[in-house]
């Protein structure tokens, strides 16, 4: 009896302690705001998102599959020179206004590490894009606008924090979006962001 009561303690020991298992449903639902940065010369922007995900039974529940959509419309401003000239023969400038909104539906993959640190669940995933573009210029009274849309991907890492029904995470990300519009020239229109949000497991 001792031996087996010993052997039973061991086991007891050695095995994870239910704090360390990723409990919950496996489907989960998050809101997340954040800042976002064009690899272009546009400016920063707010960047609005959510996301829908399922934590499937593979490798031991820790790969999910996540479906996001989210929003950004980073924009620049200058001077341009038109093809008229003043009465000095100068060429007339004129401000202007580029905005280009995007709107990305997001396929990844994401592998999570069940607090791998401490109480933090670190992650990180890919996957491809549809990105949605639709640049729009206003210059010397005028406003022009080209619309359309490509496929891309992303990468992302992120760490998440149990709180409540679900947890709170800080998450980085870079997205490749490639653009052809006259107003744009053949870009790159992906960036990198930062965005914190809560993640709700149902």
């Amino acid at each position: 009896m001792n031996a087996f009561a010993l052997l039973a303690a061991a086991a007891l020991a050695a095995a994870p302690s239910a704090s360390k298992k990723d409990n919950g449903g496996p489907i989960f639902i998050a809101p997340k705001v954040g800042f976002i940065k064009p690899v272009t010369s546009l400016g920063g922007d707010l960047f609005l998102g959510g996301e829908v995900g399922y934590l499937t039974p593979l490798l031991q529940r820790r790969l999910a599959l996540v479906l996001e959509v989210n929003y950004h419309r980073p924009s620049t401003s200058g001077t341009l020179r038109g093809p008229q000239l003043d009465n000095l023969g100068q060429p007339i400038e004129a401000p202007f206004t580029l905005a280009e909104r995007e709107v990305a539906i997001q396929l990844s993959a994401v592998f999570r590490f069940p607090r791998a640190l401490g109480p933090l669940t670190p992650y990180v995933g890919a996957g491809p894009g549809l990105y949605l573009h639709r640049a729009t210029v206003e210059s010397f009274d005028s406003t022009t606008s080209e619309s359309g849309g490509g496929l891309g991907f992303q990468a992302l890492a992120g760490a998440e924090l149990p709180m409540g029904p679900g947890g709170l995470f800080l998450e980085a990300k870079y997205h490749f979006a490639p653009v052809d519009f006259l107003t744009t020239g053949d870009v790159n229109a992906g960036a990198v962001l930062a965005a914190l949000g809560y993640r709700l497991r149902l």
